[in-house]
Parts: structure tokens; C-alpha cells; sequence
């Protein structure tokens, strides 16, 4: 998967840097070979966010997770220029449907789709906007870098993203991967 990410992305990008668990960077970097330079993750996403920012040298970095192998490269260079434009820019899904936002188990309100997108990555963002963002959030951590942008000020623009951009965190995931989403790729699974 992290292949086809890194691929995706090369033709587009100056530079990939790619975080990785200490274990597993002699086996990414023999992987990746001179393709992408391979450094030590954090101990979150957060913290590996602010990892790459430290080692890439771009004006406008661009984010995407290695289990999302899927995205295509318009949706990257789409991205990638709304960020120049914009300053930050993501990729954005349309639910389809309403979405609830809960409060303890409870559905506290709806949100009509029309209002509402489920993040995706490729995300990217201006330089100095991200690195901001870090600095105003010394100490606290966000899940996602959308979150810590935003709550650094920023706004973000959104991007259409793509169904088949899915993450693959589960078994289930993997299975809609290897059968329906690389076959109709044209990618090996």
C-alpha cells in the first residue's frame, strides 16, 4: 500500500517523507529504496505530523495516509492547488446521508449531509500555516491535522473527495481493497 502512495505522490511532489514505526524503518527504507526518505514516526499522528514537518523542506506540504492507497492523482494535484490558493485545502467526502453528532451514546443533533464531509487525506497545507498551527497548539494533541489547523484560526478549503479513497484500518477494509478497489484499479492487492 505504501508503494502505491508513494508512487501516486512522486510525480506530483518535490519530496515524500514518510513516517514509520522505529521497527519497521530499515524494512521501509530497503522497501522504498531511493524513493522516499524514511524517518522515526511519533508516538501519534500528531506528533509524526509535526516529524514530517520538520524534515521536508516544501512551501506547501501535502498529507496523506499510507492506508489510503487509493486516492487518485487528480484528487492529490486538486488538493495541492486549492492549498497554494487557499493556504489549506483537504479532501472532503459527501456522507450521503444525515450525520449525528452524539453525546454520550445519545444522538445530541443531525447534521444534514449537505452540510456536513467526512475528512479524507490527501490534505495540504502552506507551510507556515501548519507550522503555526504547531506552535499554537504546544501541549495539546489533535487526532487529526484538520482539527489542529482549525483550531489555530484557519479555514480550509474543501476539496470533493473520492469513494474510493477509503482507509484501510480493517479486516473489512482490506477485503473491499484486495477484491473490488485494485481490480478495478488495475493495482495488485
Amino acid at each position: 500500500m505504501l508503494e502505491v502512495v508513494v508512487d501516486t505522490l512522486r510525480p506530483l511532489v518535490d519530496e515524500v517523507v514518510v513516517a514509520v514505526p522505529v521497527d519497521f524503518i530499515d524494512e521501509i527504507t530497503a522497501q522504498l529504496q531511493d524513493r522516499a526518505a524514511v524517518i522515526m514516526g511519533g508516538r501519534s499522528r500528531h506528533e509524526s505530523i509535526g516529524r514530517l514537518l520538520a524534515a521536508s523542506a516544501g512551501e506547501v506540504v501535502l498529507i496523506h495516509d499510507g492506508a489510503r492507497p487509493f486516492a487518485s492523482p487528480q484528487l492529490c494535484s486538486a488538493v495541492l492547488a486549492a492549498a497554494t490558493q487557499h493556504g489549506a485545502a483537504g479532501a472532503f467526502l459527501d456522507p450521503t446521508v444525515p450525520v449525528g453528532r452524539l453525546e454520550h451514546d445519545v444522538v445530541a443533533s443531525c447534521q444534514p449531509r449537505q452540510e456536513a464531509r467526512l475528512c479524507q487525506t490527501p490534505q495540504a497545507y502552506r507551510r507556515d500555516i501548519l507550522h503555526t498551527a504547531y506552535h499554537k497548539s504546544a501541549g495539546l494533541e489533535f487526532p487529526s491535522t484538520v482539527q489542529l489547523v482549525i483550531a489555530g484560526g484557519y479555514t480550509l478549503h474543501s476539496i470533493s473527495g473520492e469513494p474510493e479513497n477509503i482507509k484501510i484500518t480493517t479486516s473489512l477494509d482490506w477485503l473491499i481493497a484486495e477484491r473490488v478497489l485494485a481490480p478495478l484499479m488495475g493495482l495488485d492487492a
